[in-house]
């Protein structure tokens, strides 16, 4: 585990353990990056990911750590783990999109559930946190795609 999350909350390092093996069996690898953007393609820096597997390929859940606090990685995290289980659970938003970020409105939305989704997995794992302002980031991320979406 990565350095930043070495001191979390046991609640923290059960939730991450459980993430863990959930995807192993899904053929999906756990990977932490020690800088605070991971490249998702040529183009785009990401804070974290979710790639689907494929038939021949492992999938992979991606999550940039670097000079990030561990409850704003904990939650990027949870964040890509609810994309994997609308991936796993063939949630109908999830396989309309095929987790392309350049949809406009669909995506949006798509993200403001997964965002609902990840901070009620934090809570269903009893992660001790700040929810209010976890809230207020995830309501300034769906601000920022809104925006996005009307300047593009």
């Amino acid at each position: 585990m990565i350095r930043a999350l070495s001191r979390t909350s046991p609640e923290a390092k059960e939730f991450i353990k459980f993430l863990r093996a959930d995807l192993r069996q899904h053929r999906v690898h756990l990977r932490f990056s020690k800088t605070r953007m991971v490249r998702f393609s040529k183009s785009l820096l990401t804070a974290g990911f979710f790639v689907e597997p494929s038939e021949r390929k492992w999938g992979m859940i991606r999550v940039g750590c670097g000079n990030r606090k561990p409850i704003n990685i904990l939650m990027n995290l949870a964040h890509e783990y609810a994309h994997f289980l609308q991936w796993k659970n063939r949630d109908s938003q999830w396989h309309n999109s095929n987790g392309d970020i350049f949809i406009g409105s669909d995506y949006v939305e798509l993200e403001k559930k997964t965002e609902r989704e990840a901070l009620s997995l934090l809570r269903e794992w009893n992660i001790p946190a700040n929810y209010g302002a976890i809230r207020s980031r995830s309501r300034s991320y769906i601000s920022y795609l809104r925006d996005t979406e009307i300047n593009t």
